[in-house]
């Protein structure tokens, strides 16, 4: 199983990362990356009904108490935004690596297995 970043639906369903580069992966997701993504003020009616499709396939992650504070943890080391640090937590607590198209993003954070699928494709 691997955790994605929001990017990584948003490129989905915006049609910049196709579908087969999950490979069959079972996907799991931090609950905030729902928010971030279905939250966008910009997202279409396409993207949107994709997104949701997607979300009710996947595996979500409710923010625990383990999770909540390796993310303190986080932020008090580095300069991440609140939702960086949950979905680095939650990718550490249930030791999934992370796929995300904003690798520098993560690199301060120690422990982080990190993979970029769109330069997987490039």
């Amino acid at each position: 199983m691997v955790l994605l970043d929001t990017n990584v639906f948003i490129y989905l369903a915006n049609g910049t990362l196709a579908a087969d580069v999950l490979g069959g992966e079972e996907i799991a997701f931090a609950s905030i990356t729902r928010i971030e993504a279905l939250g966008f003020g910009q997202i279409t009616v396409a993207e949107q009904n994709y997104l949701e499709e997607l979300f009710e396939e996947c595996e979500q992650l409710d923010l625990q108490e383990a999770v909540i504070r390796r993310a303190i943890k986080l932020r008090q080391l580095s300069k991440m935004t609140l939702g960086d640090a949950i979905i680095a937590a939650t990718s550490l607590v249930y030791e999934l690596e992370l796929w995300t198209a904003n690798t520098k993003d993560f690199s301060a954070v120690e422990g982080l297995d990190v993979r970029n699928p769109i330069k997987a494709t490039e």
